[in-house]
C-alpha cells in the first residue's frame, strides 16, 4: 500500500509559517533608544572578525591572548562559523549579523543563531569593536532592540547568552538587558 505524507492541518500550517520565514528578509535597520541596527554585510566582516580575534578586547571574548601575528581565532575557523546566510539574509531562519550603530559610528555587531524549538528560541551573540565602545549602555540597547524585533517579527519567545564567566563587564550588559543568569556549570561556561 502507499505511504500517505499527508500532514495534519497544524503540522502543515507550522510547516507553511517555516518556509515563509526562511524567505524573509530583514529590514534595512533596526532603531532603538540610541542605536540603529543595520543587517551586516559581506564587506563588513572583516571589521567583524578582527574585533573578535585581533583587538585589544581578544582576551576579554575569547578568554585568551591574540594579536595580529598570532590570532586566538583565525580567518578561516570565523568564515566556518559566520557563514554567508549571516550576511546576506540567504538563511534568515540559521541566523544574521547586524552592525551596532551610535551617533553615526559603526560601534560593535549584535547576532542571533539559528531559531529552532517550540517556543521558538535563539542564541544571542554580541560584542563591541573596540575598548572605547564597551560601557556606554550601547550594548545593552543593541540586545533589547534585537531581542524586541525577533520577538515581534519572527516569534522567537526565549533567548539565551553564554559569556564567558570572567566577562563581568559583559554579565553585567546582559543582566541590565533583561537576561538572567541560569545556572550552567562553570566548566561549560569558560
Amino acid at each position: 500500500l502507499p505511504h500517505n505524507n499527508r500532514m495534519d492541518g497544524d503540522a502543515e500550517n507550522r510547516a507553511r509559517h517555516a518556509r515563509r520565514l526562511m524567505r524573509k528578509k530583514h529590514p534595512k535597520f533596526i532603531d532603538g533608544d540610541h542605536v540603529r541596527l543595520r543587517p551586516a554585510t559581506v564587506s563588513d566582516k572583516r571589521l567583524i572578525y578582527h574585533a573578535l580575534a585581533c583587538s585589544e578586547l581578544t582576551e576579554i571574548l575569547l578568554g585568551r591572548p591574540g594579536s595580529l601575528q598570532a590570532p586566538a581565532l583565525s580567518w578561516e575557523q570565523f568564515c566556518d562559523d559566520h557563514k554567508d546566510h549571516y550576511f546576506d539574509d540567504s538563511d534568515s531562519m540559521s541566523g544574521r549579523e547586524f552592525v551596532i550603530e551610535a551617533a553615526g559610528r559603526s560601534v560593535g555587531q549584535v547576532y542571533y543563531n539559528n531559531i529552532f524549538g517550540s517556543p521558538p528560541r535563539t542564541e544571542i551573540d554580541i560584542w563591541m569593536f573596540s575598548e572605547a565602545n564597551c560601557g556606554l549602555g550601547n550594548g545593552s540597547v543593541a540586545l533589547r532592540c534585537l531581542c524586541d524585533y525577533l520577538a515581534a517579527d519572527w516569534g522567537v519567545r526565549e533567548f539565551f547568552i553564554m559569556p564567558s564567566c570572567v566577562n563581568r563587564r559583559a554579565i553585567r550588559a546582559y543582566e541590565k538587558a533583561g537576561f538572567e543568569r541560569s545556572k550552567l556549570s562553570t566548566e561549560k561556561n569558560q
